[in-house]
């Protein structure tokens, strides 16, 4: 397996699960997801406090390559 997402714990924009969200969207969008599941139940729990679907986030992920961008794109959702 080549693929391998950001840590469980690693925090981007003020939101946990983001940076590996990020990265399993980006990899299932591309093909190269492997093993891992995208969207999983932890990725679900984001996306509810995002108020977003799993392939409203795999559009956000398109249309924005740099973390920054994505993260500019989902702040004002997020729920805690």
């Amino acid at each position: 397996m080549s693929f391998k997402p950001r840590g469980r714990d690693v925090v981007i924009g003020d939101i946990p699960w983001l940076a590996r969200m990020i990265d399993k969207a980006r990899a299932k969008a591309d093909g190269t997801i492997d093993d891992y599941i995208y969207p999983c139940p932890d990725d679900q729990k984001l996306l509810a406090k995002l108020n977003m679907s799993g392939d409203e986030f795999l559009d956000v992920i398109k249309q924005n390559p740099a973390d920054e961008d994505v993260i500019s794109a989902v702040k004002d959702r997020y729920r805690r």
